[in-house]
Formats: structure tokens, C-alpha cells, sequence
């Protein structure tokens, strides 16, 4: 089978969030099961090809608002694995992301593909609202595709007027026009990818059902639930070779769960890495104080920060060491950098820096992830990968990957009492059960959240696709 992957974001090249690593991660693993994939992506000013070759492979044009516009089409392959991925290049509508973007990639897509530019796939795997019109222009073409839509979040819709359809030259009553937008005459362009795709799958189980609520289905949940016959949830994964305690470059002290070689046991190395990280910050160098990490957007509707900010402004900050990793809305990120200049046990940075990531989920204790909802979340992943314990609201992916008292902890209610209950609570584990703490550490770093399993449910679904 023949699979064409279509992101607006793919690491190493260009990357701003989760879709970029799940956009190089997700295809090697399907590529290392024998699955022929390729990937679709708009070439941004942005992007860096570190390097790699690349090569002309095409040209395409299509008519949008009655103009001729063509596209060149750049071929390369990942640093590490040989999958063709085209970028889709034109100075106009792709070098930044503006309101025809995505209409017109998504266009040019199933252009190249009408012209033979691009072999035609058996299945367009499409990935969030930027993909959205996909599914609607195979159909609209009478194309012998399938189509599937990933949800990496319901809540980034993407929207624009009706006339955006116009302009592509599709008839305006194919769409999905909700009966409270038709004054406003919006069209969704996640939802068109929903409603048109022959399947649909939310990144965790919990997700998929918690979609279909009025709590989390943002508007469009009694819509999802006539659909819900072809929606499920497959959870996303992490890349090993990539998020790896015993390889990663930027920790001075490496470690497995024993030690072998050059590698300290998971006692030396957490132990050793935390002491670098408390120096680092100018900490007191102390093993028995909790070191908390959060990593993360400072998004107050979705990633919980005021429940951290009220947390650290209560809680006793002598007994605790809080290092805080985040940037986003600048109100929050002007209340963390107050915290951190008015206490000695909270630091503050607000660029985001891979190096300090790696080493706060090698040197910390615990990792707070305190969302309101998660459709999946990797960073709870990667954190047991290290050893890190997650403390996190039970949602979503979060809800389907820590197992609460045994590799992690879980609170249910969002509020800021609850997240506090819940740390010190696992604080207290940490300071008078060390030996329960070290076996809940181990249980965490041997969880399997690399890509195999999940990668094996995406081809179960592709061949369901196939018939």
C-alpha cells in the first residue's frame, strides 16, 4: 500500500509543536514495517534542509480565485531514513502561513497527483485542519483515494468565509456550513476534513470519546457523535533513537534503568544529572528537596499555568525547587518571571531551549502537566522515558498513558487544590519511601511508548480503509 502523509510541520526541517515530531516519527516507524510512505509539506521561508539534498521534481498549477498559480514541487528525504517528502514551494501562498495557505497547498496536493507529478497513493493520511480540505477535493474530483483525517486537537479549527470555496472552484453546498455559522458564513476546515474523510482518528483513546461530549467537543459534538462509527483513537508514540537517556548528547551524565559500559544505573544518573541541573540554576545542591519541572506553552485555556502559578505562590517553596519552561501569552509569562525573581527556588525561562528540556527530564523529579484536556501529550512520555515522574490531570492521553500511584501521579478535578493535593502527596512518597519512589521510577522508564504498537493500529486501520 501506498501512503502519502500531508503535515504543515515535519522535524527536522520545520517545527513549532508535537505534529512536527509525530509528522518524522509516525512514517519511520510505518517505513520500517514495510509501508511505502511519502510526505506532502508547504515550504516556508522558515524551513532548513541542514544539508540534505534536494531536488526539482515537478511543477504544478492550479486555478484559485480565477488566477493561474504554480507551485514547484522539492524533493528530499529525512537525515536518517530514506522517505521521499515533498515540499510544495511557492513565494506567494507558502512562505508564511496566511489565510489561502491551506486551501491552495491542499489544492496543489491534488493537483500533483490529477498530473502524475506524484504518484497517486492508495490513502491520503491527512493531519489536523491544515489537511482539511483534502478529503473534500478527492471527492470532488471523483479521485479513487482514501482518506484519512488525524485530530491533533479539535479546538484549532481553521476558518475562513464561504467565498474561500468559491474561490477553489468547489460548489459551496458540498460543504458543511453548522446552522449557528451560516449568518456568519464560515466554513470550518477541520470539520470539512471530518465530515469528508472515509475515517477518522483521534491521538489517544480518551481523546476520541472525549470528543463526543459537550465538555470537550468544542462546539461540534452532537456532529461528531453522528460520526462516531468512523472515528477512533490511536494513541501517538515517541522516537527512541531520539528520546534516549543513554545517547542524549546535551545530559553531562547518561544512564539506563543498569548500568552498563559508559552508563550510569538510574539511581547514579538521575542522581548525578539533578546536581548538574540544581548548579546550573544556582540551586542548592540538595537530593532530598523535590525538583518539579514544567515544559510547556503558556496556553491559560488549555495547559493549566495558573494552577502551577497558584500552586508555587501557596505552597511552602522552601521544601520545594521549581524550574519552569515555557513561553506563550504574555501575561502568564510576565507573572512566572516575577515569581522567579522574587523566590530563589523558581526559575524562569521563557525561550524555548532543547538543551535545558533534556536536562530537566533527566534532572528533575517530577514533571507537572496540569491541561485542562490533552488529546494525547508526549512530553508525560518522554518524561518516564527518563525516569521523571508525571504528575497530570487525568485526561486524554495523559489519562491513557500513567497509570496513577504506579508510574505516575493523576488528580481529577481542575483546580489549583487538587494539583497541590496531588504533589505533595507525591512529595511525600519522594521524601519517606525511597525505595517505592526508585521501583515507581524504574516501572516508568520501562513503559513502551515507542511507535511499534501504534504504528501496527495505523496499518490495521489503512487496510481497513482498503477493504
Amino acid at each position: 500500500m501506498n501512503i502519502l502523509f500531508v503535515s504543515w510541520e515535519v522535524d527536522p526541517f520545520f517545527k513549532v509543536g508535537g505534529l512536527g515530531d509525530i509528522a518524522r516519527s509516525l512514517p519511520k516507524a510505518l517505513h520500517n514495517k514495510n509501508i511505502d510512505i511519502s510526505l506532502a509539506v508547504p515550504l516556508y521561508d522558515a524551513v532548513k534542509f541542514h544539508g540534505q539534498e534536494t531536488t526539482e521534481v515537478g511543477q504544478v498549477s492550479i486555478v484559485y480565485d480565477g488566477k493561474k498559480i504554480t507551485f514547484h514541487i522539492i524533493k528530499t528525504t529525512f537525515p536518517d531514513v530514506n522517505i521521499p517528502i515533498y515540499f510544495f514551494k511557492n513565494k506567494k501562498y507558502l512562505s508564511i502561513p496566511m489565510a489561502d495557505t491551506f486551501a491552495v497547498f491542499n489544492m496543489a496536493i491534488i493537483e500533483s497527483i490529477r498530473m502524475n507529478t506524484l504518484q497517486k497513493p492508495d490513502i491520503i493520511h491527512c493531519n489536523d485542519n491544515h489537511a482539511g480540505f483534502i478529503p473534500l477535493l478527492v471527492k470532488h474530483h471523483n479521485l479513487p483515494i482514501k482518506t484519512l483525517l488525524t485530530i491533533h486537537n479539535l479546538n484549532n479549527f481553521g476558518r475562513a468565509g464561504i467565498n474561500q470555496v468559491i474561490k477553489m472552484g468547489i460548489d459551496p453546498n458540498m460543504c458543511t456550513v453548522l446552522k449557528w455559522e451560516i449568518q456568519k458564513r464560515q466554513i470550518n476546515f477541520l470539520l470539512e476534513g471530518i465530515v469528508h474523510a472515509d475515517k477518522v482518528n483521534a491521538v489517544s483513546e480518551t481523546y476520541a470519546k472525549e470528543i463526543l461530549t459537550e465538555e470537550y467537543g468544542s462546539g461540534i459534538d452532537e456532529v461528531l457523535t453522528g460520526l462516531s462509527n468512523k472515528i477512533t483513537g490511536i494513541l501517538n508514540g515517541i522516537d527512541y533513537e531520539v528520546r534516549n537517556p543513554t545517547n542524549d548528547t546535551y545530559l553531562k551524565y547518561t544512564y539506563d534503568i543498569k548500568a552498563s559500559g559508559n552508563l550510569f544505573d538510574i539511581t547514579k544518573g538521575k542522581a548525578n544529572n539533578k546536581a548538574y541541573l540544581q548548579k546550573k540554576l544556582k540551586y542548592d545542591i540538595d537530593s532530598n528537596i523535590p525538583l518539579i519541572g514544567f515544559i510547556g506553552r503558556f496556553d491559560s485555556k488549555q495547559k493549566g499555568v495558573q494552577l502551577l502559578h497558584r500552586v508555587i505562590n501557596r505552597i511552602d517553596k522552601k521544601k520545594y525547587q521549581f524550574v519552569v519552561l515555557g513561553t506563550g501569552e504574555p501575561n502568564w509569562e510576565e507573572r512566572y518571571l516575577w515569581l522567579s525573581q522574587f523566590y530563589k527556588n523558581v526559575y524562569y525561562k521563557n525561550v524555548f531551549d532543547e538543551e535545558l528540556a533534556s536536562q530537566m527530564y533527566a534532572g528533575c523529579d517530577f514533571l507537572i502537566i496540569p491541561s485542562k484536556f490533552e488529546p494525547c501529550g508526549l512530553i508525560q512520555m518522554i518524561a518516564m522515558r527518563y525516569g521523571c515522574i508525571p504528575i497530570a490531570r487525568a485526561t486524554g492521553g495523559l489519562k491513557d498513558t500513567i497509570r496513577d500511584g504506579d508510574t505516575g501521579f493523576l488528580f481529577e478535578e481542575y483546580t489549583s487544590t487538587a494539583l497541590e493535593n496531588t504533589l505533595i502527596k507525591a512529595a511525600t512518597l519522594f521524601r519517606t519511601d525511597k525505595d517505592a519512589f526508585a521501583s515507581m521510577r524504574i516501572r516508568a522508564m520501562k513503559e513502551d511508548f515507542s511507535w511499534n504498537q501504534s504504528a501496527e493500529k495505523y496499518i490495521k486501520l489503512y487496510k481497513e480503509l482498503l477493504g
